[in-house]
């Protein structure tokens, strides 16, 4: 019986416990956040328990992401040794078996062989941040393993839900200004929400409802962004925005310099592709420059428009000049050279506008 994909924890727990187990496989990206469920799932499983034993007795943590292939075969046989034996304390144990992502199919092995009849006294938390073998994630679909992702929705008003989820799991109160104000401090890190919000538990506790002035001492250096966060900002000449931005990619660590680089050197070939053809749709424009978004097409037909050969032209030779800036061309900062970039993009399209077409289609190349 599969107890299904992302199902709530206890309706899961309940339908896995018709067999008399339950397992769970933790995923995601971001090790921080895998990590952070993988800890709330143990503490929901143990508190479930009908036992008056200590956490120690009845919980068992194994590392699968050791350096070494030894270390890691050795934990996961050990794991799986206690998964097998019966408590000494009580009825039921919690055995986790952390990152199986870092170990190979063949020290999963055990593993597997564990999951075709496994324990009926044991709850198996596992967790992974990077792919499964398919032997893998088939063996634990047949045990009935119960999926949980921790990755967060991309879109903004899924984002606010996950985000609002979260915040009412800790008994936090909220604003709706507060809450915006955390979602894009946070940017890409939404790892670092956990933390925040354990702060807030801890500083505020669950009687008040937090505004922006309560939560914003404690953010901390603002988290990281998605690329067209900046091409967004670059596009519609908010030179402010497009600066705070591109702060934020590079601070944060997870991109570099020269990475941005192409990030923008992409978007304006991508528009230089829509110079000459004649377009008159969004569709024109992905069989141009590939995607299937239409809403990404129009944006870039937008922008062509308003921007025109020129401006595009001389975008492209700014980018060039930058690179070499980067690669030693002048004494410069990197971060210094890509904020100097960076401005000059912003003022493209904002001048000349009386000597572009007006047309509603591009110029045909003579």
């Amino acid at each position: 019986m599969d107890c299904g994909l992302g199902f709530d924890l206890v309706v899961a727990t309940q339908r896995c416990e018709s067999r008399g187990v339950t397992i769970h496989l933790i995923v995601g990206n971001d090790p921080r956040l895998v990590s952070d469920k993988v800890s709330e799932i143990t503490r929901e499983l143990i508190k479930s328990m009908d036992t008056k034993e200590s956490r120690s007795t009845i919980l068992e943590t194994h590392d699968a992401g050791a350096p070494s292939s030894e270390l890691r075969d050795n934990a996961i046989r050990q794991a799986v040794a206690s998964a097998e034996t019966m408590s000494l304390f009580g009825e039921e144990r919690v055995v986790v078996i952390r990152e199986i992502s870092d170990a190979t199919v063949a020290e999963l092995s055990t593993l597997v062989k564990y999951l075709e009849q496994p324990s009926d006294s044991t709850h198996l938390v596992v967790s992974a941040s990077g792919k499964l073998a398919k032997s893998v994630s088939d063996a634990l679909k047949r045990a009935g393993a119960t999926v949980i992702s921790t990755e967060p929705p991309q879109r903004r008003q899924e984002l606010v839900t996950w985000f609002s989820e979260k915040f009412a799991e800790s008994d936090l109160s909220i604003d709706a200004a507060a809450l915006n104000d955390v979602i894009d401090w946070l940017g890409e890190d939404q790892a670092r929400l956990p933390g925040l919000i354990d702060i807030l538990v801890s500083t505020f506790g669950a009687s008040k409802k937090l505004t922006s002035d309560d939560v914003t001492p404690f953010l901390g250096d603002a988290g990281s962004v998605k690329p067209w966060d900046l091409t967004d900002a670059v596009d519609a000449n908010d030179s402010p925005l497009a600066l705070e931005m591109l702060r934020r990619m590079l601070r944060s660590g997870e991109f570099h310099p020269l990475q941005v680089m192409a990030i923008l050197h992409t978007h304006y070939l991508k528009l230089l592709r829509l110079d000459g053809p004649e377009i008159h749709s969004a569709a024109d424009v992905l069989t141009l420059i590939g995607g299937k978004s239409e809403f990404q097409g129009r944006k870039y037909l937008t922008q062509y428009r308003r921007m025109g050969s020129g401006d595009i032209s001389q975008a492209i030779s700014l980018l060039s000049r930058a690179d070499i800036d980067l690669r030693g061309g002048k004494d410069l900062q990197e971060e210094l050279t890509m904020e100097i970039l960076v401005a000059r993009l912003c003022r493209m399209g904002t001048s000349n506008k009386s000597s572009r077409t007006s047309k509603t289609s591009s110029p045909k190349r003579r």
